[in-house]
């Protein structure tokens, strides 16, 4: 029974195929589907406005709503990427000393040291002179600052 549809097909393929791809390489079927692209087009776009229009009747996000919050967000997470980006960068330059973990309690306050008697007043003076005088790193500005200027 499989064999005798097969061959149905075949013998109907055989006898309406040569006027379908006439038909297919002719210009008035090209015609036809660029006038019904331009159709399904504008009925899309149609569809389109009036659903954005009663979902926001509706005070409900619409998909161009939805596009946009999307890119929104693509935009602070690259953002955000980038200032992680340059937090470590920054990090790696600059060395910084951590303070004992409290867990939560609060440090008790030390106090300074007494100078040693032997030391003169000139020498402190003159250290304390050379710690208010080093360079400190320059502060890199942020990218978004350099993209900007």
């Amino acid at each position: 029974m499989a064999k005798q549809w097969r061959e149905i097909y075949n013998e109907w393929e055989s006898a309406v195929a040569p006027g379908l791809q006439q038909f297919a390489a002719s210009d008035g079927f090209r015609d036809f589907m660029a006038a019904s692209a331009k159709v399904s087009s504008a009925f899309a776009a149609e569809f389109e406005r009036t659903s954005r229009r009663w979902l926001h009747f509706w005070n409900l996000p619409a998909a161009t709503d939805v596009r946009k919050l999307r890119q929104q967000v693509a935009a602070v997470d690259r953002e955000l990427k980038g200032l992680k980006n340059l937090v470590f960068d920054v990090v790696a330059v600059v060395p910084t000393e951590a303070p004992p973990a409290t867990n939560g309690k609060a440090s008790p306050v030390s106090k300074p040291a007494a100078p040693k008697a032997t030391a003169s007043k000139s020498s402190a003076s003159k250290a304390t002179a050379s710690k208010a005088t080093a360079k400190k790193p320059a502060a890199q500005k942020p990218a978004a600052a350099v993209e900007k200027s």
